[in-house]
């Protein structure tokens, strides 16, 4: 009966809620990385400007979730240490489900919502 009232419950909710309610369980954050530039490679043509070398170009393209230790650090790569779901998997899948719903495309943001919970599911086991 639980399960059920349960699952009601996620229903009236608005996917992007979800998406909040479970990155605030699990600790991540379904914000989308902040965009930037990727530096050019150097070369050696003049008809190339090349910016000032105070100038950031810093791009995050992963969450920023701290990494699982090595083997040798005393962690395990396959697994995390906690026995919890794998963070990095969990947060791409919030925040692309995020992205979707706040495209309007609450379809797609249940899609990746549901992944993100057979990440926890699975992690689970």
């Amino acid at each position: 009966m639980a399960l059920v009232a349960s699952s009601t419950g996620a229903a009236a909710e608005s996917c992007l809620e979800q998406v909040r309610s479970l990155a605030a369980r699990h600790g991540v954050s379904s914000d989308p990385p902040a965009g930037g530039v990727i530096r050019p490679p150097p070369t050696q043509d003049r008809s190339i400007i090349t910016p000032p070398r105070d100038q950031s170009y810093g791009m995050p393209t992963m969450p920023n979730v701290a990494p699982t230790p090595t083997p040798s650090e005393g962690g395990n790569r396959r697994a995390p240490p906690s026995g919890g779901p794998d963070l990095t998997t969990l947060q791409a899948l919030l925040v692309a489900a995020r992205a979707e719903a706040e495209r309007g495309n609450e379809t797609e943001c249940l899609e990746r919502l549901e992944k993100a919970r057979e990440v926890i599911e699975r992690a689970g086991r």
